[in-house]
């Protein structure tokens, strides 16, 4: 049954019940009437109650995504710093400097989400690459404005790794919600879809610290 013949299905069984409760009451069946009453009002009630919560974690999703992506573009923000920084004493790594402002300016250009998460995702392992070519510059990681970025870097990278945890917790909340019996009823009637969790791969939630 699609969601607008669940809507109808809905709406006839709330119809049926009043009626009924109407009907007995209307031939001196108080308390059948009464029963059938508060049996439609708590339906009623169920109903709207299961409907406001499915909005409402729906929308904590929503906000948990919203609080990544402001820490994916403080990332992002951070990179050219980075690569300029490097690049004036690794001139001759253009290729992982080149990949990393590529794949930086693709996350930012992205207008789908799931997108933006899959090049960000591209573009850890060539920041790690990006570092491992600073270790090899004692004078650069002297650099205060390196030791800076790092510092930064190291702290955007705790916060994006805590905003995920916390959105995989709403998905998980939401995804239960609107699978079991009956809000799966609810969910399927107006449109409500499993949500994924923010994939990324283990060993890539934070970027390495480089050592002084």
């Amino acid at each position: 049954m699609n969601k607008n013949g669940l809507k109808i299905m809905f709406g006839i069984v709330f119809t049926v019940l009043f009626a009924v409760s109407v009907a007995l009451i209307a031939v001196k069946q108080y308390i059948l009437g009464a029963i059938f009453g508060v049996l439609t009002i708590t339906l009623i009630i169920t109903y709207i109650s299961i409907y406001n919560k499915m909005v409402r974690y729906k929308n904590k999703v929503k906000e948990s995504l919203a609080l990544i992506d402001i820490h994916l573009k403080l990332r992002f923000d951070l990179v050219p710093n980075l690569v300029n920084t490097v690049k004036g004493y690794a001139k001759h790594e253009k290729e992982v400097l080149t990949e990393v402002t590529r794949l930086r300016n693709l996350a930012v250009k992205a207008t789908d989400e799931s997108q933006k998460l899959d090049y960000s995702n591209q573009l850890v392992p060539q920041m790690k690459s990006l570092i491992a070519v600073a270790e090899s510059y004692p004078d650069l990681k002297a650099q205060p404005l390196f030791k800076d970025l790092m510092e930064q870097l190291g702290d955007i990278e705790d916060r994006i790794v805590s905003a995920r945890r916390i959105y995989d917790s709403n998905v998980n909340e939401y995804n239960s919600l609107i699978k079991t019996f009956p809000s799966n009823l609810l969910a399927k009637t107006y449109g409500y879809t499993e949500e994924v969790l923010f994939k990324i791969d283990a060993n890539e939630k934070v970027l390495p610290v480089v050592k002084e």
